[in-house]
């Protein structure tokens, strides 16, 4: 029996507990959402106190978790991106060309086998410097590539081999003449051996450092202090739960060009009596069974957007076989907004990362330039929705 004296003391106890909980917003996928204390993450489920008890959520009922602390995520200066899609702020990057160490913000020392990083960006991101560095992230790379941020924002990127990395230099090997480069002069790196096309994981996590860590499965610690996160086999990192800033679960990502379309045309700059269907079958966007989309000038696609997309991610070159050589603008647009654009020319890839925000449609817009309808071809490269 349990004297009183006692039970008031497991009583402070779990009230004790209870406040040091973390207090969070859980929407489920049915819509329900409920405002309480997670208890811990366990058995691919979450377990939270509401004010009528304690209840188990299981993973696959689930849309978000968010906390409620308020804390402000700090945008990385410096950031690190995995093959699983994770991308991480770091302070300082050192590694010997097997093994990669990440120096995280407020976090402990992250190692990553130099083949399950995809990159490291030394410089916050601009206008005039996302596009490429997007558009090369999304391409397979034969080789290592040293990015040199030069004069007037422009890249200038350079293929060999990376063979280490110091906090203040990268080593590089150019055709066999070995290089120290100052990292205060890199826009950053991108690893040949890392596959560029890897899906997404299904779990995102959100910090307060800024950082998105996309992992296998999740779990809290005994203590219920600690969130540990399986990044991929064999890589493990735990951040503490009231760095913690959201949960999502997702199926990854949806392919555009395996997805149907609201609507999908092709316009001529010149009158013509064919039948604008007939046009479309040969003119209009297509995927040829592939992950990309072919468009040519005169183009347009519209998709439909479901709710819990966070993303647009993709990139544009023109196509290769393309016989003629002409330039074209590609804009894409939200709700009929206008959101990016970039005139394609010959041996450009450019790429995007958009905000999806609550947009609902989502056009692509190939207009070609004033140099002639001939050669307005471009490829868009896995252009998909992510969660």
């Amino acid at each position: 029996m349990i004297s009183f004296p006692a039970f008031l003391g497991i009583r402070s106890l779990l009230g004790a507990l209870l406040v040091q909980a973390l207090p969070v917003i859980v929407n489920t996928n049915e819509g329900e959402r409920l405002e309480g204390n997670l208890l811990g993450i366990q058995n691919s489920a979450v377990q939270i106190e509401l004010r009528s008890g304690e209840r188990s959520l299981p993973f696959e009922s689930l849309s978000v978790l968010e906390s409620q602390t308020g804390t402000e995520k700090r945008g990385p200066a410096s950031v690190g991106q995995q093959v699983g899609g994770s991308r991480v702020g770091v302070d300082s990057v050192s590694g010997d060309g097997e093994t990669v160490t990440l120096q995280l913000r407020g976090q402990p020392e992250l190692q990553v086998p130099a083949n399950q990083v995809r990159a490291i960006r030394f410089r916050r991101g601009s206008e005039q410097t996302d596009t490429q560095w997007l558009g090369w992230l999304e391409e397979e790379q034969r080789a290592d590539m040293l990015v040199i941020r030069r004069e007037g924002n422009r890249l200038d990127p350079q293929q060999g081999v990376i063979t280490g990395i110091q906090p203040e230099t990268v080593g590089f090997d150019l055709e066999g003449t070995l290089l120290d480069a100052p990292i205060e002069r890199l826009e950053g790196v991108i690893f040949a051996s890392s596959n560029a096309l890897a899906e997404p994981a299904s779990i995102s996590v959100m910090d307060s450092q800024g950082s998105e860590w996309r992992v296998q499965s999740i779990a809290t610690d005994a203590d219920s202090k600690h969130l540990n996160l399986a990044i991929s086999e064999g890589i493990l990192h735990q951040i503490a739960l009231d760095q913690v800033a959201s949960i999502r679960w997702s199926s990854g990502m949806v392919l555009l060009a395996s997805s149907e379309s609201v609507n999908s045309e092709f316009k001529t700059t010149f009158g013509s009596e064919f039948n604008p269907k007939l046009l479309n079958a040969f003119f209009a966007a297509s995927s040829d069974d592939s992950d990309d989309l072919t468009m040519h000038g005169g183009a347009s696609i519209e998709y439909r957007v479901d709710r819990g997309f966070t993303k647009f991610v993709g990139a544009i070159q023109r196509h290769p076989d393309a016989e003629e050589i002409g330039n074209a603008k590609v804009r894409i647009e939200l709700d009929g907004v206008e959101k990016w654009s970039e005139v394609i020319a010959e041996g450009q890839v450019k790429g995007f990362e958009i905000p999806l925000g609550e947009a609902r449609r989502l056009v692509i817009r190939v207009d070609r330039q004033d140099d002639g309808e001939v050669g307005d071809t471009v490829r868009v490269t896995r252009p998909r929705l992510l969660k």
